[in-house]
This record gives structure tokens, sequence and C-alpha cells, in this order.
């Protein structure tokens, strides 16, 4: 009699996920242009000095035409964009980070932080360690009194002229010398939550760590177009718009529209529509480049612990 050869399993199918595509999301209407229904910290009196004019006596540079990509191209670099993960947006989604400022007054130093990391992350091209700077480190500067908010061009003047503190989560403490909690808000495990510290209660020699930490060149842009250029170029561009700043980190089109993405700093990602962007492009800014250390898995240098 012979034996029956033993039936094998078909392994079951793997469905692949369809690959994500910038140019047709979904999102619902909810996401869209949100208003923060109470202040959190980008008052019309700090908002009206966030001028182009008053960003380019701070040094910032015009567009340049180099990163000028027609309209008519867009989608494809979008695309490109999502196949190689070279969105400011894809740093911060392979990393994980997001922040909490909730109930503080410390959005443009939030923006500003993802602005930084954005730009550090696409400069050390994978190698290293990605970098989490500390808000309070700029707001306690930008407004002593801890209540009341701060200007876009305000926080990144601070920044540009002596630096962040880095965070200290994900080994940082072991890579600086000096770190310094990131929020006196909520915070969550990627943003670290402290008391407010007034900037004379800052770790002795702090500067030291901070000088590591710096925006060395920045974007004026001016038009709607330019805002959309850098994104599509891998950098986040900071806007305030509606009394809320924010830091833009990716294109969409959702329904043949385009929308700019951002991670708000009450971990969720929202989105604002041409029109939005419109109102804010007067005083966004966009970093794109920082301090860059010899080596990147050093980069406190001969100042590491």
């Amino acid at each position: 009699m012979k034996k029956k050869r033993p039936v094998r399993r078909k392994r079951p199918v793997k469905k692949k996920t369809p690959a994500y595509d910038s140019t047709s999301v979904k999102f619902p209407d909810t996401l869209v242009d949100y208003v923060p229904p109470k202040a959190t910290g980008y008052p019309e009196s700090k908002a009206v000095w966030d001028t182009p004019e008053n960003l380019e006596m701070m040094g910032a540079r015009d567009f340049p035409d180099d990163l000028y990509i027609d309209p008519k191209d867009w989608k494809d670099a979008a695309r490109e964009n999502d196949k190689y993960k070279s969105w400011a947006e894809s740093h911060r989604v392979k990393w994980g980070r997001f922040t909490n400022q909730n109930p503080t007054h410390e959005c443009t130093c939030h923006a500003l932080a993802q602005c930084f990391e954005a730009a550090w992350h696409a400069q050390r091209l994978g190698e290293g360690h990605p970098i989490a700077v500390s808000q309070i480190s700029i707001y306690a500067e930008a407004n002593p009194r801890q209540w009341g908010g701060a200007g876009c061009q305000q926080v990144l003047g601070i920044a540009m002229r002596r630096g962040f503190l880095p965070e200290p989560i994900r080994g940082q403490k072991d890579l600086f010398q000096h770190t310094l909690h990131g929020t006196c808000g909520r915070g969550n495990n990627d943003n670290s939550s402290g008391r407010w510290v007034a900037v004379r209660n800052f770790p002795e020699g702090w500067e030291t760590t901070a000088q590591h930490l710096k925006p060395t060149e920045v974007i004026n842009p001016r038009t709607f177009d330019q805002v959309i250029c850098c994104l599509l170029r891998g950098r986040a561009v900071g806007v305030g718009r509606s009394g809320h700043s924010i830091p833009y980190t990716h294109v969409v089109w959702r329904n043949g529209q385009i929308y700019a993405g951002y991670s708000d700093s009450y971990d969720v990602v929202r989105y604002d529509s041409r029109r939005m962007i419109n109102s804010a492009v007067g005083g966004s800014y966009c970093i794109w480049n920082t301090t860059t250390p010899d080596d990147w898995a050093n980069p406190a240098g001969d100042d590491s612990p």
C-alpha cells in the first residue's frame, strides 16, 4: 500500500501594503485649517513683527533660484520624497518624534525645534545620531514671564545667536555635557517635561553645548510657491498664523487640492489649505543648514562628556 504524501499547507499570501502616495491622501476635514480655541503662544502683538523685511535684516537669504521647482513638477517631486523618505516629515516619523506643549504658550519654540531638527537630519545623511532639542531652552529667554508667547522670528534669532540645549532623552546625556528638559507642558515619551526654569538657572556652562546646535543658514520664503519648494526639497518651514505657530513638514494632495502637512505640538498631524498657507507666508522661515560636527557620532566634539 502506497504511503500518502503529506500535504503541505499553503502559506497565506501576504497582501502588499500599497505604497504611500502624497498626491492622493485621505483625512477628515477636522484636521484642516485648525485654529486653537485658546491661546497657544502667538499673539497678534508678536505676530506683527514677523515680516520678510525683518527676517532679511536678521541675515536670512532670499529664496535661491536653484531650489525652485516648477508647479507642474510638484507631484513628481513629492513622489520622489515618498520613495526615498526624504521629507522633513519622514525624519520625524522614523524617529517617532512628537512634542506636546499643552497647556503652555511655547508654540513658536516647538515649531522652531522641529525646523532645526529637520535640517540637522537632512544634513547628517544617516550618519551619527538624530537630535532632539529643548524648546524651553529658547523660550525661557524669549519670554522670561513664561506666559504670553513669543514671535517666530524672535525665537529664531535667539537660536541663531547662541543655539539650543538638547533634551535629556535617547542617550543624549552621553553625548552632551549639558541638557535641559524640552517643555513645561505635558510632553510625552519623546518630549521630556519639567518645571519652568529661568535662563539664569540653566546648567552652569550651558553655552558651550548650545554653540553646537545653532541654525547657520536661513531662507526667507516670500511666496506660496517658495514655501512649497522648500518642503519639496526636504526642509521644514516655520510659520505663524491664526494665533498659532506650526512647522510645515510635507506636501499632500487631497481630491486634487494641495495642502501643507505639519505635526502639531499636541501629538497630532494636521493640514493647512492653500488659503491658510497664503495667510502664513509673510512670517515664514526655513532653516536650511545648521552647525555640523566633524564627527556626527560625536556632535559636541571636544565639549562632549
